[in-house]
């Protein structure tokens, strides 16, 4: 029988609007008197405005649901997107820590959980933030963009498990026939999905008690006014929150009637992945040699995926003859070109990969450049070459003829590069310059690879 895990979210984000935190509460009491753990993303500002205003009963309440970190202030400028736009890596991630780590500590504290999720704020996504989520220990990434997407299904990036951009993402229409489109989405959902399918419901209880969101009626297109000057969303009237918010409960109600419907929260999904412990031989990594014929790009053996990376450091111990452990690696800094100026054996090259790496957030990172004798090779031309000893089966120490430009780094292909970040995020300021974060956005595909379920 197939089976449906529903993780239903909630980006708990507005701090201006009293009346939000109200809706928080009808939600939670609607879920709680179904037996439904939701994950609530909740924002660092938002988590001490609940408290400074006494909202003891929600702070209590939501004890049991799962903890989810939503950023600092949100879209407070500048956002993530802005003040990381321009930066390295490894310097963007460090000042993404420096940024938000007061947020992730005050969530954690006052909520009482450790946060189990990430989520970016509306479109302000960055690759940059992934290498502090990791070192932080959060497991999952969770929310809906269109930045990048691996077949529409969960997927690593990062070393973080990625729940976004889900094809069997839905929600309910608060508005006439809303009810029955829900469940004819659900119903082609189930319909379509294979034998274990991840679903995704989300919301903004703001959504439930203002007809405006409040980050658009205050921070809109890089508006940045004076914490005294904020203002409060436009109120929908207490009966229609509690409408939308029962027509909501109601269609909870209808999907759990179904034996094969269960509510998970984000890190609950992790159990469910599909991941094979046998151990990788000499033959194994034969057969990855000859079917990544483009370049680094992820590999799929049986139930198990491994990232560019970890399929680089794979080359380099088969010829070393190590312990076939894939080790992951954040992608470089910089794509530049290789310098090709004499011959070397797969073992110098090996050797290479395995003791010249960079750090970020004290993780490793590939190089811009590997330094082997005369020679100065990029982490796609290194991979390239270990892949041809491989898979020609070479002497590891009889020197090879290197080549260079042979193959390229495929899984960018992944990043959508037609996303028009300020037309997407009406917080944006016009003319936000997304060029830079792309480009390492496509160089932290090495870490990239489709997640099993």
């Amino acid at each position: 029988m197939k089976q449906l895990k529903v993780m239903l979210w909630y980006d708990v984000e507005d701090f201006i609007t009293p009346e939000a935190d109200d809706a928080l509460l009808a939600l939670i009491d609607m879920m709680d008197s179904l037996g439904i753990r939701s994950s609530l993303k909740i924002v660092g500002e938002k988590i001490r405005v609940l408290k400074e205003r006494g909202r003891e009963d929600i702070l209590e309440k939501i004890a049991g649901h799962e903890v989810c970190y939503h950023t600092e202030n949100h879209s407070v400028h500048p956002t993530q997107t802005e003040y990381l736009q321009h930066m390295g890596f490894a310097e963007g991630a460090a000042e993404f820590e420096r940024r938000e780590k007061q947020g992730f500590a005050d969530v954690r504290d006052i909520a009482g959980q450790f946060p189990t999720s990430y989520g970016q704020p509306g479109g302000s996504w960055a690759p940059h933030v992934f290498p502090v989520l990791k070192k932080w220990g959060i497991p999952t990434y969770l929310d809906s963009h269109y930045i990048l997407s691996v077949e529409e299904g969960p997927f690593w990036y990062g070393g973080i498990l990625n729940l976004t951009r889900l094809w069997s993402t839905m929600r309910v229409d608060f508005g006439e026939g809303g009810m029955e489109e829900a469940k004819e989405r659900f119903e082609q959902i189930m319909h379509r999905a294979g034998e274990l399918q991840l679903v995704s419901i989300y919301y903004h209880p703001c959504e439930f008690s203002c007809t405006e969101f409040w980050d658009g009626v205050n921070f809109r297109r890089g508006a940045n006014p004076p914490r005294e000057e904020w203002k409060g969303a436009p109120l929908r009237t207490k009966e229609e929150m509690m409408r939308r918010v029962n027509m909501l409960g109601d269609f909870l109600r209808w999907t759990l009637e179904k034996n094969n419907v269960e509510y998970i929260t984000a890190a609950q999904s992790c159990a469910y992945e599909i991941t094979d412990p046998l151990p990788l031989t000499a033959e194994d990594v034969r057969t990855a040699a000859q079917t990544l014929t483009d370049g680094p790009n992820y590999y799929r053996r049986g139930n198990r995926t491994f990232c560019a990376s970890e399929m680089l450091s794979l080359w380099a111990r088969q010829i070393l003859g190590l312990h076939r452990t894939p080790e992951f690696a954040y992608g470089p800094e910089e794509d530049v070109p290789s310098e090709i100026r004499s011959a070397a054996s797969p073992a110098e090259l090996a050797r290479a990969v395995m003791m010249q790496y960079d750090r970020v957030m004290g993780f490793k990172q590939l190089p811009r450049l590997y330094q082997v004798g005369e020679n100065r090779l990029n982490s796609v031309d290194m991979f390239v070459n270990l892949q041809r000893a491989v898979l020609q089966d070479l002497p590891a120490d009889v020197p090879m003829t290197l080549c260079t430009g042979e193959g390229s780094l495929t899984p960018a292909r992944h990043i959508n590069t037609n996303y028009d970040w300020a037309k997407n995020w009406i917080i944006f300021p016009d003319g936000l310059d997304a060029a830079d974060l792309v480009r390492h956005a496509k160089l932290q595909t090495w870490t990239l690879k489709p997640a099993l379920f």
